[in-house]
């Protein structure tokens, strides 16, 4: 028999619990004024400090629409069905908060805390979520319902469905995240921490999730429809019956993943040559005319996305070739010249580069864990304009990498992970580390004039005794 209760009740599919707020109407949103949510807001910091006079903040189906709480500490809140239409929720402390069916559509959670958060059922569409924290959130669908006429009906329209289509989730941690079913539309979810997610049956279709890292995550029955996956981690990663049609994977690493049970009709994957040393060899045959002639004959190499791992490479001239997405883990490149060259998303893994001449090349979002790059000449290349070319490793993957002794003068290193990363003695004057992670990394000699550490995470500077 259906509850006769007119008041909202929550329905998780097989979970239903009734509302305990009294006054509150199906799909009415009472606004509370300034002062009552400022006393709200007080009470709940008192009630979690375990102080007198404390209360949980209950906030259900309010309309907070609009409202600045920058910064607000909601831990443990109860937003359920909550209108938050453009709230400014950016570094607020959101830890465990109930937001089941809230409305967060075009809100600012940058920065923010959402770990263990109950997103069920919510509405995140275009909202900037961007570096926020969302740690074993719960996004899996859910409908809020209410009694009519002795039966129960969905409050809203919405799906059930959590939807973060159009979202800005860049760089933002979902590791552990239940996203199972949910709506993630053509949402940007570059360089997210994605580890261990779950997103059974999810729509990811058209999204961008260039350099996230989605290890050990289960994508059973997702859409992943025309997704960018560039550089992405998908270690582990299970894939059965997952839709990758149209999909790029060019530079995604997929050791230890079965994609035998996933769509991949017109997907870009890697190239994998019939006659392999034959074939590089031709292209730098024309490639060594193309430099010498200044292009008028031959022709520029291009190994795009060609599996090159183990090859001996080095002491070879690839200046200004376009080796993007191209696989060269455990490669040998000591001396190798690859000035100018595009290795954008390129997996250099385990490779040599000792010695290796990378004066003005592009490595943005390549993957060189545990590479060796001991005295690499990667400073800024000098253009006959009398104008020069830095090389680029922003959003690269340098974690336990040796860069020891190497030039870095000028280079951009922005965002890139240089944990464990050794750097003694190396020449870094003028290189910029914007927002790069530097955890455990050794410094101890090396030259930092004029080097922008601004936003780095981790960094420990070595003393000037």
């Amino acid at each position: 028999m259906a509850p006769a209760s007119s008041g909202p009740t929550v329905s998780t599919g097989q979970h239903m619990a009734h509302s305990a707020h009294p006054g509150f109407k199906a799909a009415c949103h009472h606004r509370p004024s300034a002062p009552e949510l400022d006393l709200i807001l007080r009470q709940h910091g008192r009630f979690i400090r375990g102080e007198p006079d404390g209360a949980r903040a209950s906030l259900k189906f309010a309309d907070l629409s609009h409202t600045i709480l920058k910064g607000c500490f909601l831990a443990g809140a109860d937003l359920t069905g909550a209108k938050l239409h453009q709230t400014d929720f950016s570094g607020a402390d959101l830890r465990g908060a109930c937001l089941f069916g809230a409305d967060l559509r075009k809100a600012n959670l940058a920065h923010g805390d959402l770990t263990r958060a109950d997103l069920r059922g919510s509405t995140l569409r275009g909202a900037n979520v961007q570096r926020a924290m969302l740690l074993e959130a719960d996004l899996r669908d859910g409908t809020l319902m209410h009694a009519k006429n002795g039966e129960l009906v969905p409050m809203t329209d919405h799906t059930g469905s959590a939807e973060l289509s159009l979202a800005e989730m860049k760089r933002s941690d979902l590791r552990k995240a239940k996203l199972s079913n949910a709506f993630v539309i053509q949402t940007d979810l570059r360089d997210t921490d994605l580890r261990g997610a779950v997103f059974v049956r999810a729509d990811l279709s058209g999204s961008d999730l260039s350099g996230c890292n989605l290890e050990g995550s289960d994508l059973t029955g997702a859409n992943l429809t025309g997704v960018k996956l560039e550089g992405a981690i998908l270690r582990n990663a299970l894939l059965r019956g997952t839709n990758l049609s149209n999909a790029t994977l060019l530079g995604a690493l997929l050791d230890d993943v079965d994609l035998s049970l996933a769509n991949l009709t017109g997907a870009e994957v890697t190239r994998h040559l019939d006659n392999l040393e034959s074939a590089i060899g031709a292209a730098l045959q024309e490639h060594r005319e193309w430099i010498l002639t200044n292009g008028r004959r031959g022709r520029r190499a291009d190994l795009s996305a060609v599996a090159m791992s183990g090859q001996d490479l080095s002491k070879l001239n690839f200046s200004a070739a376009v080796l993007k997405h191209a696989v060269l883990k455990n490669c040998d490149l000591s001396g190798t010249v690859l000035a100018m060259a595009d290795l954008t998303a390129a997996d250099l893994r385990g490779a040599t580069l000792i010695g290796a001449d990378l004066r003005g090349a592009c490595l943005e979002r390549a993957t060189l864990t545990g590479a060796s790059l001991a005295r690499v000449a990667a400073g800024p290349m000098e253009l006959h304009s009398g104008h020069s070319w830095p090389t680029n490793f922003s959003k690269a993957r340098l974690n336990q990498v040796n860069l020891e002794a190497a030039d870095l003068t000028a280079a951009k290193l922005n965002d890139a992970d240089l944990s464990q990363a050794t750097l003694q003695g190396a020449t870094l004057c003028r290189a910029t580390f914007l927002d790069c992670t530097m955890s455990a990394a050794d410094l101890r000699g090396a030259d930092i004039r004029d080097t922008d550490f601004r936003g780095a995470d981790g960094l420990i500077l070595p003393s000037a005794d």
